[in-house]
C-alpha cells in the first residue's frame, strides 16, 4: 500500500512548493487537481500537467492519479486531459458522481447517470485510462454503494471504477452501511480516499434550534474504523500486490472541527499519515485475503 496527498489543501502553493511539502511529509505520491480551481487548469493541461508531473517526480514523488470534473466525452478539454494523462503514464482519473436533485425523481436520475458513465467508459477506452467515481456523501448519487452499484452496472471495471471514500460512506451508513458498500463495489475499487468526521450538536444558524451537524475530524478522532476498513479491503484482494494507493484528503480548511491555517494543516496531515500507517499495519493481524480475490477477477487497465 502506498500513500499520496490530495493537492486541494495545498492550493495556495504553486506546484513546486506543494510537491516539496508533500515529500517532506514522507508521502509516496501526490494526487494533482486538474479542474477549474485546480493546480492544473484543463485549458492548459497539455503544457502545464507535464511540467507539474516532472516537478513532482524530480522530488521523488509519483503522480498515480488526477482529480478531475469530467463527466462526458463532450466536456471541454476532456480528451486533452485524458490523452495527456495517458501519455504521462497516469491511468486513474477521479471524478465526482452526478448530483441528486430534486426529490421524487431518483429513478430518472439513476437512468441519466447510467448514460453518463457509459459515455465515460467510451472516453476511457479511447485513451486507456480509468475513471474512478467518488463515493461522496450528501446530495450526490454516489452517497450510497447500492445506488452507485446500480449506476455502474454494465460498464467494464477496467475503465469505470470507484474512488472509495470510507469517510463519506460512514457518514451515510454509520453502522454497517459502509461495509455493505465496500462489499458491493469490491470489484471496482481503484483509489481509496482517507478522511473522517464527527457529529456536533449545535444551534441551527437559521432557526436557533439544536441540530446535529457533521464536521471533518483528524483520522484518529473521527468515526471511521480504519483498521477494519483496511482489513476488509485486504479480504477482497485490494492491494494484493502492495501497489494500491490511498489518498489523504487533509480537508481541514472548511467544514472541519477547526479551520486550520496551512502550517497547522501540514502538521495534522503528518499525524494522519502516521495513524493510517499504524492502522494498515495492525490490519495485517486480521486474517488472510479471500480466495478468488479481486486481482484474479478484474484485469488491470491496459497500458
Amino acid at each position: 500500500m502506498r500513500y499520496m496527498m490530495f493537492s486541494k489543501s495545498l492550493q495556495s502553493m504553486p506546484v513546486p512548493e506543494a510537491v516539496k511539502t508533500v515529500k517532506s511529509l514522507s508521502f509516496d505520491g501526490i494526487e494533482l487537481t486538474v479542474r477549474a480551481t485546480g493546480h492544473v487548469l484543463p485549458a492548459q493541461v497539455q503544457e502545464t500537467l507535464p511540467r507539474a508531473v516532472d516537478q513532482a517526480r524530480a522530488t521523488g514523488l509519483e503522480v498515480p492519479a488526477l482529480v478531475t470534473e469530467i463527466h462526458s466525452r463532450q466536456d471541454a478539454y476532456a480528451h486533452d486531459v485524458c490523452a495527456t494523462a495517458a501519455r504521462l503514464g497516469i491511468r486513474q482519473l477521479r471524478t465526482s458522481p452526478r448530483r441528486y436533485q430534486p426529490f421524487g425523481t431518483i429513478r430518472e436520475q439513476i437512468a441519466a447517470a447510467r448514460h453518463e458513465v457509459a459515455e465515460l467508459e467510451v472516453l476511457a477506452r479511447e485513451h486507456g485510462v480509468r475513471f474512478c467515481i467518488h463515493t461522496h456523501s450528501g446530495a450526490m448519487l454516489g452517497a450510497q454503494g447500492g445506488i452507485l452499484d446500480q449506476i455502474l452496472q454494465g460498464t467494464d471495471p477496467r475503465y469505470v471504477g470507484v474512488s472509495l471514500d470510507p469517510g463519506h460512506l460512514t457518514l451515510e451508513g454509520g453502522a454497517l452501511g459502509w461495509m455493505q458498500s465496500i462489499d458491493l463495489l469490491q470489484d471496482r475499487i481503484g483509489l481509496v480516499d482517507a478522511k473522517s468526521f464527527g457529529w456536533f450538536h449545535e444551534p441551527d444558524p437559521a432557526t436557533g434550534e439544536m441540530i446535529w451537524v457533521y464536521k471533518k475530524m483528524p483520522l484518529a478522532l473521527g468515526n471511521v474504523r480504519w483498521r477494519r476498513v483496511f482489513s476488509l479491503l485486504r479480504q477482497v484482494g485490494w492491494d494484493q500486490d502492495g501497489q494500491a494507493w490511498v489518498s489523504l484528503g487533509s480537508e481541514y480548511q472548511s467544514g472541519a472541527w477547526r479551520d486550520l491555517a496551512v502550517p497547522e494543516l501540514i502538521e495534522q496531515t503528518r499525524d494522519d499519515l502516521a495513524y493510517l500507517r499504524r492502522q494498515a499495519e495492525r490490519s495485517l493481524q486480521d486474517g488472510p485475503p479471500m480466495a478468488g480475490s479481486r486481482s484474479e477477477r478484474v484485469e488491470q487497465v491496459p497500458a
